[in-house]
């Protein structure tokens, strides 16, 4: 297959990956902008962001690539490419084991699964492909984002950015719904005009004014961004003086908490004039006390309301600790407090 991909070693810098440990393809990673940052820097991704790639690139928070669901996709990568082989005989499957490095910008690189060639003109749903192309593969418990036509935003900014590295016409995208046990595959075509060339400037500005200068990018609220910051805490007990722009968010931040309070307060008294409504409404012949009477359904004009009781079963800690059994049966789960106080003029 690899005479067959001159055009990607002409247009990219390729280094044999099949033998690289783990340390060298971090730092290798840490380079350039991948397949799965671009999302991220698109603002495109539930669980990236600018912020988060940029933490990543510095070195400051650890790449991905020991999670669970990275590692259940590696051990699962071979199986779906043989899947892909027997749905479709006429192609030629192959995994491609190269960093690549765009000569073009070489801010930008890609880590495809693998190569796929037909001399035939090959139909994959509604989508023919024929020529030379990439494969990139996933797997996803529950399948959510994809449709009969359609993939998650971030899938599909990882594909043009490798169609914009390698120069490929197209890529099949093959993902297995767990749940499901359900393969799928995705021709998706480079979309020079309406993507790629817009996806380059932006990545192209990250870089150059980002990640080379060291300026660290505005969070968008993600929860990832949250979990990241807290990783990167260290406990320094300096004072820092972070200035007066930082004060008008301390600002903001007390005043939206004193705004979810007063709403979360006006929410209860809400729902406690309605639930007294129930009660005065519920006929005589059908007591509200009757044991067995566990839940009342109403309606308010276009609004359905239901009220229900159930038990639930908790840990008795108390009963833990007299017996002895606590610490035993507990585990230090590290936490922490985010607090901010106005102090007050004298």
């Amino acid at each position: 297959m690899n005479n067959k991909c001159g055009e990607l070693f002409d247009r990219c810098t390729a280094v044999p990956a099949a033998d690289m440990d783990h340390e060298e393809w971090s730092s290798r990673r840490r380079q350039r902008i991948g397949g799965s940052d671009a999302g991220g820097v698109l603002g495109l991704s539930s669980y990236a962001s600018p912020l988060t790639v940029y933490l990543e690139k510095k070195g400051l928070a650890p790449p991905k690539t020991g999670s669970p669901a990275t590692r259940r996709g590696n051990l699962l990568e071979p199986a779906i490419r043989q899947f892909a082989r027997d749905a479709f005989p006429d192609l030629i499957i192959e995994p491609f084991p190269y960093m690549l490095t765009s000569k073009a910008y070489p801010f930008m690189g890609a880590n495809i699964d693998g190569v796929i060639f037909t001399e035939k003109h090959v139909s994959i749903g509604k989508q023919e492909i024929t020529g030379l192309g990439g494969h990139e593969i996933k797997s996803s418990k529950s399948g959510y984002g994809f449709g009969e036509d359609e993939i998650p935003d971030a899938y599909y900014a990882q594909v043009q950015h490798y169609l914009g590295v390698t120069g490929l016409p197209w890529i099949v995208l093959s993902v297995y719904i767990l749940d499901k046990e359900d393969v799928r595959h995705y021709p998706i075509y480079r979309n020079e005009e309406g993507f790629i060339a817009d996806m380059i400037r932006r990545e192209q500005d990250f870089w150059e004014n980002f990640v080379v200068p060291g300026v660290m990018p505005a969070p968008l609220g993600l929860d990832a961004e949250e979990a990241m910051i807290t990783g990167l805490f260290n406990g320094d007990s300096s004072a820092l003086n972070l200035g007066i722009d930082a004060s008008g968010m301390c600002a903001e931040y007390l005043e939206l908490n004193k705004s979810i309070k007063d709403m979360e307060e006006r929410k209860q008294a809400i729902a406690v004039e309605i639930k007294s409504l129930l009660l005065r409404n519920i006929p005589p012949e059908k007591p509200c006390l009757n044991p067995k009477a566990n839940k009342i359904s109403a309606r308010a004009g276009s609004f359905s309301i239901s009220w229900s009781r159930y038990d639930t079963k908790r840990v008795d800690t108390d009963a833990l600790k007299r017996d002895g059994l606590f610490e035993g049966y507990s585990k230090t789960v590290e936490s922490g407090q985010f607090r901010i106080t106005e102090k007050k003029e004298a």
